[in-house]
């Protein structure tokens, strides 16, 4: 959250409270670099003058980074900066400099010292910024303006966390790539799937399951099942022990719940949906409940919402432990955070956002998403997704659902048209008539 140089607020002032500081870091910092010529580099991204709690010390900063441009930075150099612009008693006299550079002893953490400086400022930064939303909140501000605010706060506080990440040497990035690697190997020796497990052995094998850090898109026309498959996605990796939430922008969760208990219980959907039960049906439903009930799922009722209170939710309840797996229903019905005028340019935003958030949270997240009409007298493909330009582009995996023969609805083609990480394939799978099981081998009855 950039402020002109030499800006400073009183926090104290607001809160009644020191603001958090670290003066004798911000002291360590200064004569490092007064004393280490190439130490100001080293710096670069993790923070800059306004990052500095007192004012005297941003001057200093600034005058050191002027020094830089033009010849070495040390004592004598940066002291006569400070004489030339008149600036020696703004920050504490020659004697403050010294003062500095004698007590260094190394400027060795001097990046350690300087995360130190950009946490404090972040602290401060927040303080700020929550104080300017609490009183638009007291002054009535429209929820919508307040709640851009927010995301746009968010946004920016995030900025100094990202600049001030330098990156990883390869050595590191070696180190977790190999445990991966092994545990991977780990999983498949004991026949289990390294991912999140999709329900189809076969789909496992290609896929290695769900991945973390993965946005799955699941596309189709409407009608042809991708709700159905998304809740036997859901349920397999539930039972699997895995937190899944399900964000429902169509279909609300006791009509979701009602599929899930058809699935479980072996009764027709449609009866449950429209109470045409038997006392017989009853008792499967009862045994259905008793194996469900436990299962680590979350429904929310999303329609309406936009894709960053979806973020935001995944980022609570993933914060809590409680989520492990997402699935939004669907992509085209989730609402920009800011409304444009070109949809192309509202649903680039939408998955976008969906696959910082599977990279951020460290989890698979899966869009549903409709099919143009194109698709409906053809094979599926990837120009055939509905503002397919980004959603294709930030996937990393893309799966299509289609009926391959038009007079048997009970085999459902599922085709990976797109896959990162791995090799493309074809599926069939076979499904009873209502779309509550499905299988890789022909079901015996198409009515369980």
């Amino acid at each position: 959250m950039k402020k002109e140089y030499g800006q400073t607020f009183h926090l104290d002032a607001i809160l009644g409270k020191v603001p958090p500081q670290a003066v004798e870091v911000e002291e360590a910092v200064l004569g490092a670099l007064l004393l280490e010529r190439d130490a100001l580099q080293s710096l670069a991204g993790i923070i800059d003058t306004y990052s500095f709690y007192k004012t005297e010390h941003q001057t200093l900063f600034e005058t050191i980074k002027e020094v830089s441009k033009k010849k070495l930075i040390d004592p004598m150099s940066v002291s006569q900066e400070l004489k030339d612009k008149d600036l020696v008693d703004e920050v504490g006299g020659i004697a403050y400099i010294t003062k500095l550079t004698k007590n260094v002893i190394s400027a060795a953490h001097i990046e350690h010292h300087a995360r130190i400086i950009a946490e404090k400022y972040y602290q401060r930064e927040t303080i700020i910024k929550a104080t300017e939303l609490i009183d638009m909140a007291y002054n009535n501000i429209d929820v919508e303006q307040l709640g851009n605010e927010w995301k746009q706060a968010g946004e920016k506080l995030e900025d100094i966390f990202t600049v001030a990440d330098s990156g990883t040497t390869i050595d590191k990035v070696l180190q977790k790539t190999i445990k991966q690697i092994e545990s991977d190997c780990a999983k498949s020796s004991e026949k289990k799937t390294p991912g999140i497990t999709t329900g189809f052995a076969g789909l496992d094998t290609n896929t290695g399951g769900w991945r973390k850090g993965n946005l799955i898109i699941l596309a189709a026309r409407p009608g042809v099942g991708k709700t159905s498959f998304a809740l036997y996605f859901a349920l397999k990796a539930s039972q699997a022990g895995f937190w899944v939430n399900i964000f429902s922008l169509e279909m609300n969760k006791e009509d979701l719940a009602g599929i899930m208990l058809a699935s479980e219980s072996n009764v027709y959907r449609s009866h449950i949906r429209d109470g045409y039960l038997k006392n017989d049906d009853w008792s499967k439903i009862n045994k259905a409940t008793s194996r469900l009930i436990d299962l680590p799922i979350i429904f929310r009722d999303a329609a309406g919402m936009t894709v960053s209170q979806i973020q935001a939710t995944i980022h609570k309840n993933r914060k809590n432990g409680r989520c492990d797996f997402a699935i939004v229903d669907y992509l085209q019905l989730v609402k920009s955070s800011q409304p444009k005028v070109i949809r192309e340019l509202e649903v680039s935003e939408i998955s976008r956002t969906l696959k910082t958030t599977a990279l951020n949270e460290n989890i698979p997240i899966m869009a549903l998403s409709q099919l143009n009409r194109s698709a409906d007298n053809e094979t599926p493909k990837l120009s055939h997704l509905r503002e397919s330009g980004a959603i294709e582009q930030d996937a990393d995996l893309v799966s299509f659902l289609h009926h391959p023969h038009k007079t048997d609805k009970s085999i459902i083609r599922l085709t990976v048209a797109k896959h990162r990480r791995g090799r493309l394939a074809e599926k069939d799978i076979y499904c009873n008539g209502e779309m509550t099981q499905f299988s890789e081998s022909p079901l015996t009855n198409n009515f369980l």
